[in-house]
């Protein structure tokens, strides 16, 4: 024991980790791109919490280390590059030599500027109407025209259409008297199915490919893999595509999941493909037949679910024939190294201490080393923006980018990757077998205190959202805050999460709302089984997908679960089945069944029409412009618990989306928790909090 310990109970622990740090830390780095005609230059976004989670473009050279050569290319208030395509948006920017297109959140603008003058202002480009929305941006090498998704509100919300379009880009000679471009229309290119992403132009001439899917699946469902040519006309602007051509997923094939297209220096065609079972590499031969680019498949993903666009965990590298960067992860080690498609030989590149990557991108230092440029983090680093030497086997962090303050060492807890026995569907039936599911334990940490003897821990776990998505050990201050405190946390992969191959991510097809419930209960009953905590101060947390499985919990499995705290999350499947949003609008045909012919299973599965059966004290936290869970979700099961007479609080935040974005909403959220936390499982906080309003609570102070 060292000499300065304090005993105190759990959850009381006095910890630097304060909301005010992770609302501060909340600030992070996605989207790194490389700008291939000027390789020397990488280019950013940075969310910044204290400005309302506005979204900054920024840039540097690959191999400055300091802020020399830093650029803020959105610097007012007023830019915010984020796009609204399918709510959650994502590939919002694009840039090659220097001129970069982007999406601005207020107007959901198509935004141009030149990034080689200095004292350049972004100004408006294409059909400049409101109602359009566009992301996945790729600029021409010719500079005159950019292709992107567009889609088109203007008639329609759920039924919004998808299309493949081409922007021109105009010249700076032909602003009018306004000092702005005109309008210019649209050049539809690809418009035949409900939903299309990720184009890709090789270098070669004016092949473009790209990937496709229709309703009812998700891209991690079914897609099918496009290419065709671009025809140009007289002015360099695209026309019409040309020779339009199925490459792979085509229908009344296999279904697979395809993402990623990229094109190499000589024109090949690499893609990723779940047609093994996992997501592994694929190329397109010369003879047209897709081509294995390892020996043999393997049982690991290499990318993840596209929830947002603009995912890299692929990409060509330039000069290195038939070679991609690539990164999985086997065994809970991640793996990253560059792929010979040819040979099939992978040379290991060393990942120092990363378990997640992402933003894979290829440049040039000043001294003509190749370089990877990369977005990645660890078990104790956030995830930070590097530039990593590949003949040099050396990864440098770029300033800007989070790291683990000293301050912080001693108080954060290394997750352990926990592997337990669960069920599988039909429950309660002799056919019900027995499988694995995984989670992340971070047992209680801090350096200056330690639990009584006669004491366990209390546990929260952790309910992904998606639900098709995967709980990761990239360092999370939102959790550092709980196991700092002495509150022990479960992060659980789910049947149905993602990194397991097919297989394990369709155990919750069509079982959303019982297995994800079944895996959750079994992980905090094998930690509380295994001693590691306590049985009766058991709790779950989730957002959104995750907050309807805590809310299931506690509502079809009232004996596991002391206090529960839904984030954006859903109470009534058949609201959702008939609100939300076009991109989710037929997710849960796969999650639970076709409405309304399976309307029976969404009310049966339901937490909101089973409050008779839930006994357990919750906390809801809800954004008021939510357009994925409306907010009447929270409000219905509130005034539910609230006629019931269990405990409940409510917390509503204007200006919020889905998730939180201000830096004073995450704090409040943050603080709320841990204090109805601490008012049901009996432990005083060591932090200053101002009290929730708990309905229905019997003391004298919250009546």
């Amino acid at each position: 024991m060292a000499i300065n310990t304090n005993t105190a109970p759990y959850g009381s622990w006095k910890s630097p980790i304060t909301a005010n740090a992770v609302a501060s830390g909340s600030s992070s780095v996605g989207m790194a791109r490389v700008d291939q005609a000027n390789p020397t230059r990488v280019y950013w976004i940075e969310s910044r919490p204290q400005e309302g989670g506005r979204l900054v473009l920024l840039s540097k050279d690959v191999d400055d280390y300091s802020e020399r050569t830093l650029r803020e290319l959105t610097a007012d208030s007023k830019w915010n590059v984020r796009t609204a395509v399918h709510e959650y948006g994502g590939g919002a920017y694009a840039v090659y030599g220097g001129l970069v297109v982007f999406s601005n959140w207020s107007d959901q603008g198509v935004y141009l500027v030149d990034t080689n003058k200095h004292d350049a202002v972004p100004m408006r480009i294409g059909e400049q109407n409101d109602k359009l929305r566009y992301a996945s941006f790729v600029v021409h090498p010719s500079k005159k025209f950019v292709v992107c998704v567009r889609e088109d509100h203007r008639e329609s919300d759920i039924q919004a259409p998808a299309a493949l379009v081409a922007i021109p880009i105009p010249s700076g000679s032909i602003i009018n008297e306004k000092d702005e471009y005109p309008l210019s229309k649209d050049v539809v290119l690809f418009d035949k199915t409900d939903f299309v992403s990720s184009p890709a132009i090789s270098p070669m001439n004016n092949e473009l490919s790209f990937y496709a899917w229709n309703h009812p699946d998700m891209n991690w469902d079914a897609t099918t893999l496009y290419c065709a040519t671009v025809a140009l006309g007289d002015d360099g602007i695209p026309s019409v595509l040309e020779h339009l051509r199925v490459v792979a997923g085509a229908p009344g094939e296999p279904r697979e999941s395809i993402y990623q297209p990229r094109f190499d220096d000589d024109g090949i065609l690499h893609f990723i493909s779940d047609r093994s079972g996992f997501w592994n590499p694929y190329y397109l031969g010369a003879d047209g037949e897709i081509q294995q680019s390892l020996e043999s498949p393997l049982s690991a993903d290499f990318a993840g679910p596209e929830w947002t666009f603009g995912e890299s965990t692929l990409q060509p590298v330039p000069g290195l024939k038939f070679s991609v960067v690539i990164s999985y992860t086997q065994n809970g080690v991640l793996k990253l190294g560059i792929l010979n498609v040819a040979t099939h030989a992978i040379e290991d590149l060393p990942a120092p201490g990363w378990s997640g990557v992402g933003s894979f991108q290829l440049g040039y230092s000043h001294s003509g080393e190749q370089v990877l440029v990369l977005i990645a983090g660890g078990p104790t680093e956030h995830m930070s923006l590097f530039t990593y030497y590949i003949n040099g086997l050396s990864a440098k962090q770029h300033t800007g980018s989070k790291v683990v303050s000293d301050a912080y060492s001693g108080f954060l807890s290394e997750p352990q990757e926990v592997v337990f026995s669960t069920k599988l569907p039909p429950f309660g039936s002799s056919e019900s077998k027995d499988a694995n599911a995984y989670a992340f334990y971070y047992p209680p940490t801090n350096k200056d205190y330690q639990g009584p003897d006669n004491e366990l821990p209390p546990l929260l776990v952790l309910s992904h959202g998606g639900p098709t998505s995967v709980a990761s050990s990239v360092l999370q201050s939102k959790i550092q805050y709980w196991t700092s405190r002495g509150i022990a946390v479960a992060d659980v992969n789910y049947g149905g999460s993602t990194g397991y191959g097919r297989e394990y991510r369709e155990r919750l097809y069509p079982y959303f709302g019982e297995v994800d419930v079944q895996d959750c209960c079994a992980a905090a009953l094998y930690l509380a089984d295994s001693g590691l905590v306590d049985r009766k101060r058991l709790s779950i947390m989730g957002g959104s997908a995750g907050g309807f499985t805590t809310l299931a919990c506690l509502a079809f499995r009232p004996e596991v679960f002391a206090v529960g705290a839904s984030l954006y999350g859903i109470s009534d499947l058949e609201v959702l089945a008939k609100e939300t949003h076009k991109f989710e609008a037929e997710y849960p045909v796969h999650l639970v069944g076709p409405y309304p012919e399976a309307r029976a299973e969404y009310i049966r599965r339901s937490p909101l029409y089973s409050v008779d059966t839930l006994a357990c004290p919750a906390i809801f936290l809800q954004g008021l412009e939510d357009k994925v869970v409306p907010p009447n979700q929270a409000t219905l099961m509130v005034n539910a618990l609230k006629e019931k007479g269990i405990r409940v609080a409510h917390i509503e935040f204007e200006g919020e989306q889905h998730g939180f974005r201000k830096s004073e909403n995450i704090v409040r959220a943050l603080e709320a928790q841990l204090y109805f936390f601490s008012q049901i499982l009996g432990f005083e906080t060591a932090d200053q909090i101002d009290p929730v309003p708990i309905f229905n609570d019997p003391s004298a102070a919250n009546q």
